[in-house]
């Protein structure tokens, strides 16, 4: 029980935001107007402009609706389906509070063999599957009192997110002929951690670590919901989510059910499982005799990958290096010596290469308001002059290669509605020159040019599979010189007439080589784990060569190579995926796609500005992340646009209530947030009563009683904001000025003594907030360099109560710490305080840690913070503790504060002056509790203040729910 009550708290508040109640993903444009497309067993939503796509959408889904739900055993009542067709990103994401899949439609540069849209519709349909078997299956009781967020708690109580995700990528390699179970790119990493470093912990492998680099939980995931359906039918997972749902109140359902079904728990069933693996993986190495290579990049302490080189000279190399513990880099490689070149921003996949001096890739650029409007832009920048050029479009390109001839550069562009191109920019100015959509429209990665600058080299996907093509930028003409089917193709890199590129023929990818003279394609490379980005230089071959510690640059000589031809090549199967597809159905057959006309009608957004889907026995409020007695009702609208919140929140103390109403709307240009509570509460006042002589008119006896009083209270805030992104570059820089307005009544009862206040005050508050922080890497604990400013100024209108006004600045300012991955911070807080003469409003700036906040008139703070890591145990109790990381911060606070003193009578007796002082250090471990995903950070703060000489101590924990 204690368990679910953890749980059920960690849970819940996991699906919320720091500017949201419930989870939302951002929005859109207000400009974009919506349809909809109703199916049996969905409700599309999506752009106008989208109409073709999202007809083909509706239909994959409804072919994916059985076979999908086919061995959970579960056919999911009706879902809505959001579709994000402006955005540069990449993903889709099932949420249950309000449910819906949001999918965003644009496709990234690294995806497997089958058409992205597909790819989505079945992994994130899985998971629709999960989560709606859980809720339909819970005790009837449970909906009822909680309704969507009965399902979402359970599922982040007891459900491990590696069987989450893992069990959707078993359903998208079992449903399709590709799928990243048969993808070896996606395969290596658990095979080198396990051959190479051992098997983790049960914790470390489900949880993650800072220390070593662990494959992810979808990864992970695969091989354990994968591994146990091999071994022991695919009813085991079914059963864990039939458990978990009708006994949620259990302590450890997947445990139990699992002992029932294998004879073992997680762990021991992951002890097992990849035990097995162990002895397999090994024997197939031990059967490869692996290409003889000279390191060019030597392994790194933390996880490191070295990709998409290319060749200045013999000698010389410019790649991307991207470490968990730093920034991804642009770096020069000689035998010697790493130099920096530039470090960009948020690069996209595949989306960065080079010729001579002159470097072009493509990264992300925040809208400066809208979180579903982000564009992509490409980057010119001179490793010699060091001037860089920016060029925006308003469609999205990606993997930019520069010609031959320095004049141009070739890009895919891809468009709202997802129609696929080749593009040629100027290289000078941007403009477009020419552009080149094939038939069929299929999606283009990662071209490069030939050496006259006439034919440019790709791969297409499609519902085919990858094929390598070429295109003729003369005549336009376009043909297909290699077809891998479903099999891995990528990255080509064009040299002496030869096209080299990444394939995964042979169960893990390879470097090959196709003569465009005698159409002869070989396999060059036969390595351990995985080799990718493939560039020649002379008699070598360079390219990235996968191990447990990343992508290490490596080079092979021409004597060396393998020289396999292609056709000898006995195409790799994949038995597990081989198991897991005839646990299903089939394929789904998606060729009628194209053929699909389903209603379709306008989606008003102003109709559907209501969604309430959960409420509870209890009140909750989501932004202070507290739950107390009461009731509460959520709406959010399924375009995550407008949040209503309802509730009645009860005082123990006051024995009384607090009815709370409150509104936000996202869905214009600025953002507006109101709120508007009422209460009664009540306190009390001590009251002499005194006997009085008749005769002498003497007190002959006092007796004071405890007289209890009330008041109403009627409370309004108001607030309107503009949250805008200036970000671009490795800096992200925000903009946020806000105008709040906030009234408060007082009415007296019948109880209410005369002296208590009787009236109303209402101020209006100014703020502005601005910041530029440097990126941070993974291992970073603050940011390496930023700036932040907060402006506010709180004022009382006439009217009412005088409460005079509040004026305060809040500076920080983030450095270098001695060593990667330290961090400095200085704080700088001043205020001035004009009082009241009712009341008077809070402090804004903190006082130095260890003092409490007290009123004053005038105060100036500063304080300085040293944060750096301490150690990696990497230690487990049991499955009650999982410590990852240990970490200091040292810290110095001083404040000098000037205020007035009051005599009994309240009437200002003089003034004060005062200094104060902490110095301390806060020790604090990072980690996970019960195994849950939510990282926990947990510890002891220690200081002394000088001034009374005395010690203090406070104990630490804090949740973080924003990296889920």
């Amino acid at each position: 029980m204690k368990r679910f009550f953890i749980s059920f708290v960690l849970a819940f508040f996991s699906l919320t935001t720091g500017y949201s109640q419930y989870f939302s993903t951002g929005q859109e444009p207000a400009s974009i107007r919506w349809r909809q497309i109703n199916t049996k067993h969905f409700q599309l939503i999506y752009p106008e402009d989208y109409e073709e796509k999202a007809q083909q959408v509706a239909f994959v889904f409804e072919k994916v609706y059985a076979y999908g739900s086919k061995s959970l055993k579960h056919e999911p009542r009706k879902i809505s389906i959001i579709l994000h067709t402006h955005t540069v990103k990449s993903n889709g994401l099932v949420a249950w509070s309000p449910k819906r899949v949001e999918l965003f439609t644009t496709p990234h540069q690294a995806i497997y063999a089958q058409d992205w849209l597909e790819q989505l519709a079945i992994h994130e349909f899985r998971h629709v599957v999960q989560m709606d078997k859980i809720q339909q299956e819970l005790p009837d009781i449970l909906p009822i009192l909680f309704g969507e967020q009965a399902a979402a708690v359970a599922v982040g109580a007891y459900l491990p997110f590696w069987f989450i995700e893992g069990d959707a990528v078993v359903t998208e390699t079992a449903l399709s002929k590709a799928g990243r179970g048969r993808l070896p790119s996606f395969l290596m990493e658990n095979k080198a951690q396990l051959l190479e470093k051992g098997a983790y912990s049960f914790n470390k492998a489900s949880l993650g670590s800072y220390k070593d680099f662990v494959p992810n939980r979808y990864k992970f995931g695969y091989w354990m919901v994968g591994g146990t359906r091999q071994k022991f039918g695919s009813e085991v997972w079914e059963n864990v989510i039939s458990e978990i749902a009708k006994r949620p109140l259990s302590i450890t359902p997947v445990d139990r059910v699992l002992k029932r079904e294998t004879g073992m728990n997680q762990a021991g069933l992951y002890r097992s499982l990849f035990a097995d693996y162990q002895k397999e993986w090994s024997r197939e190495v031990a059967g490869i005799e692996i290409s003889k290579v000279k390191e060019i990049t030597a392994r790194q302490p933390f996880f490191t990958r070295y990709t998409q080189a290319y060749a200045l000279n013999d000698s010389t190399w410019i790649a991307l290096k991207e470490s968990r513990a730093d920034l991804s880099r642009i770096v020069k490689l000689t035998p010697n010596s790493e130099e920096l070149v530039t470090t960009p921003g948020a690069i996209f996949k595949e989306s960065f290469s080079g010729r001579g001096n002159q470097l072009i890739w493509s990264e992300r650029r925040p809208n400066i308001r809208w979180t579903h409007a982000d564009r992509s832009v490409i980057v010119v920048y001179n490793s010699e002059t060091n001037k860089k050029q920016v060029f925006e479009y308003e469609n999205k390109l990606f993997s930019p290669t520069i010609s031959p001839l320095f004049k141009q550069f070739a890009a895919i562009k891809v468009d709202h509605s997802n129609h696929y191109s080749l593009s040629i920019f100027d290289l000078q100015n941007g403009q477009q020159l020419q552009q080149f959509k094939l038939p069929g429209n299929p999606y283009l990665l990662t071209p490069c040019w030939d050496d006259s600058g006439n034919s440019l080299f790709f791969v297409t996907q499609s519902s085919e599979g990858k094929k390598l093509t070429s295109l003729d930028v003369t005549t336009g003409h376009s043909k297909v010189l290699l077809d891998g089917h479903f099999h891995e193709i990528r990255n080509p890199y064009f040299v002496d007439g030869k096209l080299y590129f990444t394939g995964s023929f042979s169960g893990i990818d390879n470097i090959y080589q196709l003569d465009l003279n005698s159409k002869l394609t070989k396999q060059l490379s036969l390595v351990t784990f995985g080799a990718d980005y493939p560039a020649s230089v002379g008699e070598n071959l360079v390219f990235s060569n996968y191990n447990s510690d990343g992508f290490q640059l490596v080079q092979i000589h021409q004597n060396e190579m393998v020289n396999k031809e292609l056709d000898s090549t006995i195409f790799k199967t994949y038995p597990l995926a081989e198991k897991l597809a005839s646990q299903e159905l089939g394929i789904p057959d998606f060729s009628e796609k194209e053929h699909a006309v389903f209603e379709t009608k306008p989606y008003r957004k102003l109709a559907h500005l209501f969604n309430f889907h959960s409420w509870a026995p209890a009140y909750i409020d989501a932004a202070e992340e507290d739950v107390k007695p009461g009731v509460s009702l959520f709406s959010q609208n399924k375009l995550g646009t407008a949040e209503t919140r309802l509730g009645y929140e009860y005082d123990w103390a006051d024995e009384t209530g607090k009815y709370i109403a409150g509104f936000k709307y996202s869905g214009w240009f600025p953002v507006f947030d109101a709120e508007v509570s009422y209460r009664k509460p009540s306190a009390h006042y001590w009251l002499i009563e005194n006997t009085i002589d008749q005769e002498s008119g003497a007190i002959i006896a006092s007796d004071t009683t405890k007289q209890r009083f009330s008041w109403k209270e009627l409370n309004i805030d108001a607030s309107v904001y503009l949250p805008l992104q200036f970000s671009q570059g490795k800096y992200t820089q925000y903009v946020r000025p806000k105008i709040d307005y906030a009234y408060q009544n007082i009415a007296h009862t019948t109880d209410t003594p005369h002296e208590f206040y009787e009236g109303y005050y209402h101020s209006v508050t100014y703020q502005l907030y601005l910041q530029n922080m440097l990126r941070q890497a993974e291992l970073d604990l603050r940011p390496r360099w930023g700036q932040a400013l907060e402006l506010t100024f709180r004022d009382g209108l006439k009217g009412g109560s005088d409460v005079g006004d509040l004026s305060a600045v809040q500076a920080y300012l983030f450095v270098p710490g001695f060593m990667q991955n330290h961090g400095t911070r200085f704080y700088y807080g001043y205020q001035k305080r004009n009082l009241g003469t009712a009341f008077t409003f809070g402090n804004i700036v903190r006082s130095p840690r260890g003092y409490k906040s007290f009123q004053n008139n005038e105060i100036y703070t500063f304080s300085a913070d040293y944060a750096m890591p301490l150690a990696y145990p990497d230690w487990s109790l049991g499955r009650w503790i999982f410590l990852k990381r240990l970490r200091a911060n040292f810290f110095y606070d001083y404040a000098h504060a000037t205020g007035n003193l009051y005599n009994q009578e309240g009437q200002v007796a003089g003034v004060f002056s005062t200094d104060m002082q902490s110095i301390g250090v806060d020790l604090i471990g990072d980690g996970h509790f019960l195994r849950l995903l939510t990282p926990v950070s947990f510890g002891l703060r220690t200081a002394f203040l000088p001034k009374s000489q005395k010690a203090y101590f406070q104990l630490l924990f804090s949740v973080d729910f924003d990296s889920l």
